[in-house]
Order: structure tokens, then C-alpha cells, then sequence
């Protein structure tokens, strides 16, 4: 993963596996991909991971606003819980 990885790059990088990744899988590609994104983008996606869990589908290029919506209310939730 270099600075230049779009979102639809991430994506195809941790899909690719030959059985195909179910909504939410964490596979070796995807686990692979998450280590060796920049931060930002493994951020990402952990979001794009639990937003498949929560809408039953894989998240493709098109979703990437409502992902990065899931990003900022995971990122919420954890600020909250941190205070409170």
C-alpha cells in the first residue's frame, strides 16, 4: 500500500482471495492489507469491514462516504466511552 492507495485499491487488495471474502471477513488478504496500509487507510478498512457487518454486503468503491460515515461514528463511540 503506498500514500497514492485509493479506496477502491484497498478494497481490491483484500478481496483478493480465490473463495471470495464474505461481508465482514477479516481473510489473510484483508488482515495482509490492513497491515501494510498507512494508518489512515487500515482505518478505513476496519470501517469498510464493520459497515459489511452492519448492511449484510461487501462494501464496494461506490460506498466509500457512508464507510468513512461509519469511520467517524466508530471514532465517536470510542471517544465517548474514553471520557465516560
Amino acid at each position: 500500500m503506498t500514500d497514492t492507495t485509493t479506496f477502491a485499491d484497498l478494497l481490491g487488495a483484500a478481496n483478493e482471495m480465490k473463495t471470495g471474502r464474505s461481508p465482514g471477513q477479516w481473510t489473510p488478504a484483508a488482515c495482509r492489507v490492513w497491515r501494510e496500509a498507512d494508518p489512515e487507510m487500515a482505518r478505513l478498512l476496519e470501517a469498510a469491514l464493520a459497515w459489511e457487518l452492519a448492511t449484510g454486503r461487501t462494501a464496494t468503491a461506490e460506498d466509500e462516504a457512508l464507510v468513512k460515515d461509519r469511520r467517524a461514528a466508530m471514532d465517536a463511540a470510542t471517544k465517548s466511552k474514553a471520557v465516560g
